[in-house]
């Protein structure tokens, strides 16, 4: 009796184990949606360029759209941040997105970019100086909802 009640809670255990990997497989598209930074000013539109195995980010929405004189704001070069793309070219590589790169609108710099989903709903972003991503920071991105 007691081997059946073993064999039962192993293959219980089996099961459960193969259901939960399943679930967290990942898949390219899973990149696919709009993000909230950690600072919560900005959501970043993450989508697939048509025809190519690339994915990028526009921002779509600012906190503070406009500066002080109520004019767009802008990145050091002039150009409207609203509706940037300051995420390009990533590919999706064993379970991360990798080779592309993250665009600072404040500082006006680019920087080497590597993209893993920690859940279904956050994104572990980290940007570099280097391309092993030695020198850098990550920030935690959340999913929003859509309607």
């Amino acid at each position: 009796m007691k081997t059946i009640r073993l064999t039962w809670a192993t293959l219980l255990l089996s099961a459960v184990s193969a259901l939960s990997s399943l679930l967290m497989a990942q898949e390219a598209k899973d990149i696919i949606g709009i993000w909230m930074p950690s600072e919560g000013t900005s959501y970043i539109r993450i989508f697939k360029e048509k025809g190519k195995e690339k994915y990028h980010g526009k921002i779509v929405w600012l906190k503070e759209p406009n500066d002080e004189s109520g004019n767009p704001k802008t990145d050091p070069d002039g150009k409207p941040i609203l509706n940037m793309i300051n995420l390009k070219n990533f590919v999706f590589e064993d379970k991360e997105w990798v080779d592309g790169t993250i665009y600072d609108p404040k500082s006006g710099n680019t920087y080497y970019c590597t993209i893993e989903m920690a859940d279904g709903n956050k994104l572990e972003v980290r940007g570099s100086l280097d391309p092993f991503g030695l020198v850098g920071r990550t920030d935690t991105w959340v999913r929003m909802k859509t309607k």
